[in-house]
């Protein structure tokens, strides 16, 4: 037979052994697993998963005589479905691949994002937490200053976190949607203040390391922290824009 079909079987995913049962078998007609371990030159054991994978696969068949139970190849025309199943799986495949593709990027330069999310009032405070324990040396942060200090009226509950990051000497900027001026700890604290016309928003965004973390402020709390290093970069260039406009109507006061 053409070497060429045992090429074309082995293409559309088969084994060399299975390869060569079902052209035994096609060569051969109705036979017992023996006779075609033997034409095929493979062990008992072989031919037997292979018959089992080609049945699955639609490519044979087995056929009763008398006590005996053969198999038999099924026709070649049944090749073509299988060809286009195949086609048709390796279609699908490609598009799941196409999918993931930004995925795969991001885990190739170790960069996918970590994001964990906290609800509750203790949201805030789980996300003061973990500007505790990374280290930082600098962080920006944008909030509206109404909701925050109406939020959490007693103020011993953000001191103790301010406290701390002055003490470490975090350079810490601020840039503020409300004329209060409290938490006054220390003076690494620059501080800017929204127009009165500015959006107004309800809501804290903290930048630090290769961190962001988002809270509502208003309603039900949530706070999202996002570990990625080009989510954090973005959000700090946005923040140095503002910033720097800001700073051409105002000089920056501390907290």
């Amino acid at each position: 037979m053409n070497p060429q079909w045992h090429k074309h079987l082995r293409s559309l995913g088969f084994t060399d052994s299975e390869a060569k049962t079902y052209l035994t078998s096609v060569e051969t007609g109705p036979s017992s697993v023996q006779d075609l371990a033997r034409k095929a030159r493979i062990s008992r054991v072989t031919a037997y998963a292979a018959i089992e994978e080609l049945m699955r696969s639609g490519l044979m068949s087995t056929v009763q005589r008398g006590k005996k139970q053969l198999y038999q190849a099924e026709s070649p025309e049944r090749l073509r479905a299988v060809a286009q199943e195949r086609a048709r799986s390796m279609q699908a495949l490609a598009a799941e691949i196409d999918d993931a593709v930004a995925d795969l990027k991001l885990v190739q330069r170790g960069e996918k994002p970590v994001v964990k999310l906290f609800e509750g009032k203790e949201a805030l405070k789980a996300i003061q937490g973990d500007l505790l324990t990374s280290g930082i040396k600098s962080l920006d942060e944008i909030y509206n200053g109404d909701d925050l200090f109406s939020l959490y009226r007693d103020e011993e509950e953000l001191i103790p976190t301010k406290v701390e990051l002055g003490k470490r000497k975090t350079y810490a900027r601020t840039i503020m949607q409300s004329k209060q001026r409290r938490l006054g700890v220390h003076a690494l604290n620059p501080v800017l203040t929204l127009p009165a016309d500015a959006p107004e928003f309800h809501g804290d965004i903290l930048v630090y390391g290769d961190k962001v973390a988002l809270t509502s402020l208003r309603g039900k709390q949530i706070s999202v922290l996002i570990e990625s290093a080009d989510i954090a970069q973005t959000m700090r260039a946005m923040y140095e824009l503002l910033w720097r406009a800001l700073e051409k109507n105002q000089s920056p006061t501390t907290l």
